[in-house]
């Protein structure tokens, strides 16, 4: 009797090495025995061959369902439809093109490669999924709430009426669905008011083989990562606390950072602090870099829902580079900094008492040499209870549950 399918597809919409929870569960899929192919869209060669870099020697098939790389009559058709969605959207016409590119093309090119299961990410593919669960096998990983996200302003370029009615079918619907932590499970359940919720698959990371110690400094050193560093992100407030607190600190921001924000924020440190802008890394670079650092920061807005029920994925990959944490208060970090309180330390949000207080105990830590040691607990708590193998572990018994039932 069959037990598992031959045959998963995971579409997605961005390259593999800007969306690493699609590579990792196409990685544990295929450590389990099944054969994989991954469909998304693309628009940069260098990320491209980064991704291919990724799932080199795996049997991992990766397919391309659009691809703006070139500046050819394909792409430029590509973006002027999505142009026009948008368009559209603004005039309250809600469609899936205004999810991204070639969105026409998504599910044909999909179901030309037949699947046992089809597992879908991202906005695009959640909505192309739910318009196929009464006839195929599909999986939903929501990874945010799509329609709760972003700001009033960006939302009016986002069909949520469609967006819910997908999140809605994926939860109810669909061969299974999981999600980022149990306050995003819990939320997506009450909002849909459905007897089922989804399971939990933290977006966690490999832990380190052990702690990286810096170079003895004075002054207490703190980290921050993130594709783009710019505004509503927390770092003003985080500096005027700096400044603030008695600790000397250094603050290290690794993104693409434009000049005028570098400015802006030059101008708000203290004497005693300072800034280091850092590049961007590639995947596989950033955990050993990270033990450079002293604390991370997981410095989130509790606003939308989705930022506030999620757990940002900096704080999974701190702690598994064995970095402590400082975080601000929402609901999903808040579901981590409960489980070990003396290892990700919470603030309030826009509470400057909190976070200074919090800044001035870790500095005498330092000062002490505690800190090291915290750095180890941090590490052995992560490999105990959150390190990615095991949550590997979780999704590929989920996955393998759906085959099971057939039996």
């Amino acid at each position: 009797m069959k037990t598992k399918p031959a045959k998963i597809s995971i579409v997605s919409q961005s390259h593999l090495c800007r969306n690493p929870r699609v590579l990792k569960e196409a990685l544990a899929l295929a450590d389990a025995g099944y054969t994989i192919t991954i469909f998304t869209a693309i628009y940069s060669d260098d990320l491209y061959q980064q991704d291919l870099s990724l799932i080199a020697g795996t049997g991992i098939r990766y397919e391309i369902y659009s691809d703006l790389r070139n500046q050819n009559f394909a792409a430029f058709k590509a973006r002027m439809n999505r142009k026009f969605w948008l368009f559209a959207q603004t005039l309250g016409i809600e469609s899936k093109y205004s999810l991204g590119y070639d969105a026409s093309r998504l599910k044909k090119q999909i179901l030309a490669q037949p699947a046992d299961l089809y597992i879908m990410h991202q906005e695009l593919a959640t909505v192309t999924g739910s318009q196929m669960v009464n006839k195929y096998k599909v999986a939903f990983d929501i990874e945010d709430w799509y329609s709760e996200d972003l700001l009033p302003e960006a939302r009016k370029h986002r069909p949520i009426k469609l967006l819910k009615r997908a999140e809605k079918t994926a939860i109810e619907k669909s061969a299974a669905c999981y999600t980022t932590s149990h306050a995003m499970a819990q939320g997506l359940q009450a909002f849909y008011k459905t007897a089922n919720r989804p399971t939990v698959i933290y977006n966690s990371f490999n832990a380190a083989p052990s702690v990286s110690t810096p170079e003895q400094h004075d002054f207490l050193h703190l980290y921050w990562l993130s594709q783009t560093i710019g505004e509503g992100r927390g770092l003003e407030f985080f500096i005027g606390c700096m400044a603030q607190s008695i600790s000397k600190c250094k603050l290290s921001l690794r993104g693409n950072v434009s000049e005028t924000y570098k400015d802006s924020l030059l101008e708000l440190l203290s004497p005693k602090d300072s800034i280091d802008f850092l590049p961007m890394l590639k995947n596989d670079e950033i955990q050993t870099d990270m033990g450079r650092y002293d604390i991370g920061l997981a410095l989130e807005p509790d606003n939308p829902p989705n930022k506030n029920l999620t757990i940002s994925n900096k704080l999974f990959h701190y702690m598994a580079a064995g970095l402590p944490v400082i975080a601000s208060y929402t609901r999903g970090q808040a579901e981590i900094a409960k489980q070990c309180p003396d290892l990700v330390f919470l603030y309030n949000q826009n509470q400057a008492d909190d976070l200074t207080g919090i800044l001035n105990k870790l500095g005498s830590q330092l000062q002490t040499g505690q800190l090291n040691d915290l750095k180890t607990q941090v590490l052995d708590f992560y490999k105990a209870n959150f390190s990615w193998p095991m949550e590997a572990n979780k999704l590929v018994a989920l996955i393998n549950s759906i085959f099971e039932t057939e039996s």
